[in-house]
Protein backbone atom coordinates (compact mmCIF):
# COMPACT_ATOMS: atom_id res chain seq x y z
CA UNK A 1 0.00 0.00 0.00
CA UNK A 2 2.31 2.19 1.22
CA UNK A 3 4.08 1.53 -2.09
CA UNK A 4 2.16 2.32 -4.70
CA UNK A 5 1.37 5.45 -2.76
CA UNK A 6 5.15 6.66 -3.22
CA UNK A 7 4.94 5.76 -6.94
CA UNK A 8 1.70 7.58 -8.11
CA UNK A 9 3.83 11.00 -6.45
CA UNK A 10 7.12 10.21 -8.58
CA UNK A 11 5.51 9.47 -11.63
CA UNK A 12 3.63 13.20 -11.56
CA UNK A 13 6.79 14.36 -10.73
CA UNK A 14 8.63 13.24 -13.72
CA UNK A 15 5.32 14.30 -15.89
CA UNK A 16 5.53 17.68 -14.71
CA UNK A 17 9.83 17.27 -15.01
CA UNK A 18 9.26 16.41 -18.89
CA UNK A 19 6.07 18.85 -19.37
CA UNK A 20 8.70 21.85 -18.05
CA UNK A 21 11.76 20.44 -20.12
CA UNK A 22 9.64 19.94 -23.03
CA UNK A 23 8.41 24.23 -22.78
CA UNK A 24 11.94 25.37 -22.04
CA UNK A 25 13.25 23.62 -25.35
CA UNK A 26 10.01 24.85 -27.75
CA UNK A 27 9.01 27.68 -26.49
CA UNK A 28 11.81 30.49 -27.46
CA UNK A 29 11.82 29.04 -31.06
CA UNK A 30 8.08 28.94 -31.26
CA UNK A 31 7.97 32.37 -29.62
CA UNK A 32 10.46 34.01 -32.07
CA UNK A 33 8.79 32.10 -35.23
CA UNK A 34 5.10 33.34 -34.31
CA UNK A 35 6.73 36.72 -34.04
CA UNK A 36 8.13 36.70 -37.34
CA UNK A 37 5.00 34.78 -39.21
CA UNK A 38 2.98 38.33 -37.39
CA UNK A 39 5.36 40.64 -38.89
CA UNK A 40 5.52 38.67 -42.23
CA UNK A 41 1.46 39.30 -42.46
CA UNK A 42 0.99 42.80 -40.37
CA UNK A 43 4.23 43.88 -40.75
CA UNK A 44 3.99 46.00 -44.10
CA UNK A 45 0.60 47.80 -42.18
CA UNK A 46 2.77 48.89 -39.03
CA UNK A 47 5.67 50.37 -41.41
CA UNK A 48 5.79 54.05 -40.48
CA UNK A 49 7.36 55.17 -43.70
CA UNK A 50 7.52 54.19 -47.35
CA UNK A 51 9.88 51.16 -47.83
CA UNK A 52 11.04 52.25 -51.55
CA UNK A 53 10.68 56.36 -50.63
CA UNK A 54 14.12 57.45 -49.97
CA UNK A 55 14.75 60.88 -48.23
CA UNK A 56 17.74 62.32 -49.22
CA UNK A 57 17.66 65.54 -46.61
CA UNK A 58 18.17 62.51 -44.13
CA UNK A 59 21.00 59.72 -45.00
CA UNK A 60 22.73 57.58 -42.30
CA UNK A 61 20.54 58.77 -39.48
CA UNK A 62 21.54 56.86 -36.12
CA UNK A 63 18.57 54.89 -34.44
CA UNK A 64 16.04 57.33 -33.22
CA UNK A 65 12.49 57.47 -32.39
CA UNK A 66 11.67 59.09 -35.95
CA UNK A 67 13.49 56.20 -36.96
CA UNK A 68 13.84 53.12 -34.57
CA UNK A 69 16.50 51.39 -36.83
CA UNK A 70 18.06 54.17 -38.50
CA UNK A 71 17.99 55.19 -42.15
CA UNK A 72 20.44 53.85 -45.30
CA UNK A 73 23.10 55.57 -47.51
CA UNK A 74 19.61 56.69 -49.66
CA UNK A 75 17.16 58.03 -46.82
CA UNK A 76 15.08 54.75 -46.67
CA UNK A 77 13.97 54.00 -43.29
CA UNK A 78 15.78 51.15 -42.28
CA UNK A 79 12.75 49.44 -40.02
CA UNK A 80 10.34 49.90 -42.49
CA UNK A 81 12.02 47.92 -45.15
CA UNK A 82 13.09 45.02 -42.12
CA UNK A 83 9.14 44.61 -41.73
CA UNK A 84 8.69 44.74 -45.88
CA UNK A 85 11.44 42.53 -46.31
CA UNK A 86 10.10 39.70 -43.96
CA UNK A 87 7.48 39.47 -45.57
CA UNK A 88 9.11 39.00 -48.72
CA UNK A 89 11.72 36.81 -47.56
CA UNK A 90 9.39 34.60 -45.73
CA UNK A 91 7.09 34.47 -49.08
CA UNK A 92 9.76 33.20 -50.97
CA UNK A 93 11.23 30.45 -48.88
CA UNK A 94 7.74 28.88 -48.01
CA UNK A 95 6.54 28.76 -51.84
CA UNK A 96 10.01 27.64 -52.74
CA UNK A 97 10.31 24.71 -50.37
CA UNK A 98 6.74 23.81 -50.48
CA UNK A 99 6.99 23.88 -54.45
CA UNK A 100 10.61 21.70 -54.48
CA UNK A 101 9.23 19.62 -51.22
CA UNK A 102 6.08 18.67 -52.69
CA UNK A 103 7.53 17.53 -56.53
CA UNK A 104 10.67 15.95 -54.51
CA UNK A 105 8.49 13.83 -52.15
CA UNK A 106 6.22 12.79 -55.19
CA UNK A 107 9.38 11.67 -57.34
CA UNK A 108 10.57 10.03 -53.93
CA UNK A 109 7.83 8.11 -53.41
CA UNK A 110 7.32 6.93 -56.56
CA UNK A 111 10.93 6.12 -56.60
CA UNK A 112 10.24 3.87 -53.78
CA UNK A 113 7.26 2.47 -54.92
CA UNK A 114 8.19 1.45 -58.33
CA UNK A 115 11.79 0.89 -58.18
CA UNK A 116 13.46 -0.29 -61.30
CA UNK A 117 14.44 1.88 -64.11
CA UNK A 118 12.91 4.91 -63.05
CA UNK A 119 14.73 4.96 -59.15
CA UNK A 120 17.64 4.67 -61.00
CA UNK A 121 16.85 7.20 -63.62
CA UNK A 122 15.75 9.64 -60.59
CA UNK A 123 19.03 8.70 -58.80
CA UNK A 124 21.21 8.91 -61.19
CA UNK A 125 20.17 12.40 -61.18
CA UNK A 126 20.26 13.48 -58.06
CA UNK A 127 23.72 12.86 -57.75
CA UNK A 128 24.69 14.86 -60.51
CA UNK A 129 22.76 18.32 -59.12
CA UNK A 130 24.04 18.02 -55.63
CA UNK A 131 27.77 17.62 -56.95
CA UNK A 132 27.45 21.26 -57.91
CA UNK A 133 27.85 23.45 -54.94
CA UNK A 134 24.19 25.06 -53.76
CA UNK A 135 25.58 28.68 -54.76
CA UNK A 136 27.22 27.58 -58.27
CA UNK A 137 24.08 25.53 -59.14
CA UNK A 138 21.89 28.71 -58.64
CA UNK A 139 24.16 31.03 -60.20
CA UNK A 140 23.54 28.57 -63.55
CA UNK A 141 20.20 28.52 -63.04
CA UNK A 142 20.26 32.71 -63.17
CA UNK A 143 22.03 32.63 -66.00
CA UNK A 144 19.70 30.83 -68.20
CA UNK A 145 16.81 32.50 -66.97
CA UNK A 146 17.66 35.77 -65.27
CA UNK A 147 17.40 36.93 -61.58
CA UNK A 148 13.77 38.15 -60.21
CA UNK A 149 11.66 36.96 -57.35
CA UNK A 150 9.92 33.90 -59.52
CA UNK A 151 13.08 32.84 -61.03
CA UNK A 152 14.15 32.92 -57.25
CA UNK A 153 11.45 30.75 -56.19
CA UNK A 154 12.48 28.32 -59.30
CA UNK A 155 15.92 28.59 -58.02
CA UNK A 156 14.82 27.34 -54.37
CA UNK A 157 12.77 24.46 -55.93
CA UNK A 158 15.09 22.84 -57.90
CA UNK A 159 17.72 23.36 -54.86
CA UNK A 160 15.41 21.20 -52.71
CA UNK A 161 13.69 18.64 -54.85
CA UNK A 162 17.34 16.74 -54.84
CA UNK A 163 16.96 16.63 -51.30
CA UNK A 164 13.26 15.80 -50.43
CA UNK A 165 13.33 13.09 -53.30
CA UNK A 166 16.50 11.12 -51.61
CA UNK A 167 15.23 11.37 -47.97
CA UNK A 168 11.58 10.52 -48.81
CA UNK A 169 12.50 7.53 -51.40
CA UNK A 170 14.98 6.07 -48.20
CA UNK A 171 12.14 6.60 -45.99
CA UNK A 172 9.58 4.47 -47.92
CA UNK A 173 11.93 1.56 -49.66
CA UNK A 174 11.20 -0.72 -46.54
CA UNK A 175 7.45 -0.16 -46.97
CA UNK A 176 7.41 -1.30 -51.33
CA UNK A 177 6.29 -4.57 -50.49
CA UNK A 178 4.08 -4.02 -47.24
CA UNK A 179 1.20 -5.37 -46.29
CA UNK A 180 -1.12 -2.67 -46.89
CA UNK A 181 0.51 -2.27 -49.86
CA UNK A 182 0.04 -5.70 -51.52
CA UNK A 183 -3.70 -5.32 -50.31
CA UNK A 184 -4.34 -2.08 -52.18
CA UNK A 185 -2.93 -3.72 -55.19
CA UNK A 186 -5.09 -6.51 -54.76
CA UNK A 187 -7.87 -4.17 -54.76
CA UNK A 188 -7.37 -2.68 -57.60
CA UNK A 189 -6.33 0.50 -56.88
CA UNK A 190 -3.44 2.16 -60.11
CA UNK A 191 -0.31 3.24 -59.05
CA UNK A 192 -0.68 6.67 -58.96
CA UNK A 193 -3.67 6.46 -56.02
CA UNK A 194 -1.57 4.03 -53.69
CA UNK A 195 1.49 6.31 -53.85
CA UNK A 196 -0.27 8.94 -53.14
CA UNK A 197 -3.22 8.09 -50.96
CA UNK A 198 -1.54 5.19 -48.83
CA UNK A 199 2.21 5.46 -49.34
CA UNK A 200 3.50 9.08 -49.18
CA UNK A 201 1.56 9.45 -45.77
CA UNK A 202 3.52 7.20 -43.86
CA UNK A 203 6.55 10.00 -44.28
CA UNK A 204 4.24 12.61 -43.31
CA UNK A 205 6.42 13.47 -40.08
CA UNK A 206 9.60 13.28 -42.09
CA UNK A 207 8.19 15.82 -44.80
CA UNK A 208 7.49 17.81 -41.85
CA UNK A 209 10.58 17.85 -40.17
CA UNK A 210 12.33 18.24 -43.67
CA UNK A 211 10.43 21.35 -44.71
CA UNK A 212 11.18 23.81 -41.02
CA UNK A 213 14.82 22.51 -41.93
CA UNK A 214 14.84 23.39 -45.67
CA UNK A 215 12.38 26.49 -44.52
CA UNK A 216 15.53 27.96 -42.45
CA UNK A 217 18.31 26.89 -45.29
CA UNK A 218 15.76 28.71 -48.15
CA UNK A 219 16.04 31.93 -45.78
CA UNK A 220 19.71 31.84 -46.09
CA UNK A 221 20.32 31.25 -49.68
CA UNK A 222 17.71 33.74 -51.03
CA UNK A 223 19.47 36.40 -48.59
CA UNK A 224 22.93 35.22 -49.61
CA UNK A 225 22.08 35.04 -53.58
CA UNK A 226 20.56 39.11 -53.16
CA UNK A 227 23.78 39.81 -51.08
CA UNK A 228 25.52 39.02 -54.50
CA UNK A 229 23.36 40.74 -56.47
CA UNK A 230 21.04 38.17 -57.68
CA UNK A 231 17.01 37.78 -56.62
CA UNK A 232 15.69 40.82 -54.93
CA UNK A 233 17.20 43.86 -56.32
CA UNK A 234 17.16 47.56 -54.88
CA UNK A 235 15.12 49.73 -54.02
CA UNK A 236 12.84 46.67 -53.03
CA UNK A 237 13.48 45.20 -49.32
CA UNK A 238 15.23 42.14 -48.71
CA UNK A 239 17.37 41.33 -45.81
CA UNK A 240 20.71 39.78 -48.21
CA UNK A 241 20.12 42.98 -50.77
CA UNK A 242 20.14 45.53 -47.69
CA UNK A 243 23.11 43.97 -45.31
CA UNK A 244 25.06 44.69 -48.98
CA UNK A 245 23.93 48.09 -49.38
CA UNK A 246 25.23 48.71 -45.59
CA UNK A 247 28.62 46.99 -45.80
CA UNK A 248 31.01 49.23 -46.91
CA UNK A 249 29.42 52.09 -44.28
CA UNK A 250 30.48 49.32 -40.92
CA UNK A 251 33.80 50.97 -41.11
CA UNK A 252 32.73 54.39 -40.76
CA UNK A 253 30.91 53.10 -38.01
CA UNK A 254 27.37 53.40 -39.59
CA UNK A 255 26.55 49.87 -38.13
CA UNK A 256 23.06 49.88 -38.05
CA UNK A 257 21.94 49.59 -42.00
CA UNK A 258 23.39 46.40 -42.02
CA UNK A 259 23.43 45.16 -38.69
CA UNK A 260 19.11 45.14 -38.59
CA UNK A 261 18.48 42.80 -41.12
CA UNK A 262 21.55 40.63 -40.26
CA UNK A 263 19.92 40.20 -36.71
CA UNK A 264 16.52 39.24 -38.67
CA UNK A 265 18.13 36.84 -40.78
CA UNK A 266 19.75 35.37 -37.23
CA UNK A 267 16.62 35.21 -35.34
CA UNK A 268 14.45 33.55 -38.64
CA UNK A 269 17.15 30.98 -39.02
CA UNK A 270 17.27 30.21 -35.25
CA UNK A 271 13.69 30.00 -35.03
CA UNK A 272 12.69 27.77 -37.81
CA UNK A 273 16.00 25.19 -37.09
CA UNK A 274 14.98 25.50 -33.29
CA UNK A 275 11.41 23.82 -33.91
CA UNK A 276 12.89 21.24 -36.69
CA UNK A 277 15.64 20.53 -34.10
CA UNK A 278 12.50 20.41 -31.14
CA UNK A 279 10.81 18.01 -34.01
CA UNK A 280 13.39 15.59 -34.65
CA UNK A 281 14.45 14.89 -30.94
CA UNK A 282 10.67 14.30 -30.35
CA UNK A 283 10.74 11.69 -33.08
CA UNK A 284 13.85 9.78 -31.84
CA UNK A 285 12.27 10.06 -28.04
CA UNK A 286 9.00 8.25 -29.56
CA UNK A 287 10.58 5.64 -31.32
CA UNK A 288 12.89 4.73 -28.78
Amino acid sequence: MNREISVEPRSLLNIGRNSLDYLRHLRPPVLVLIFLLLIAVFGPYLAPYDPIDPNPMNTLSPPSWDHLFGTDDYGFDVFSRVLYATRVDFSLALLGVLIGGGIGSLLGAFAAYRGGILESLLLRMVEVVQSFPVLLFALAIFAAIGSGPKNMVIVIALVNIPMYLRIIRSTLLPLRNAEFVDAARCAGLNGARIVVRHFLPNAGGQIFSLFVLTCAYAIQIIAGLSFIGLGIEPPHAEWGSMINAGAGYIMLGVWWPSIFPGLAIVLSVYAVNGLSRHRMTSQIRSSV
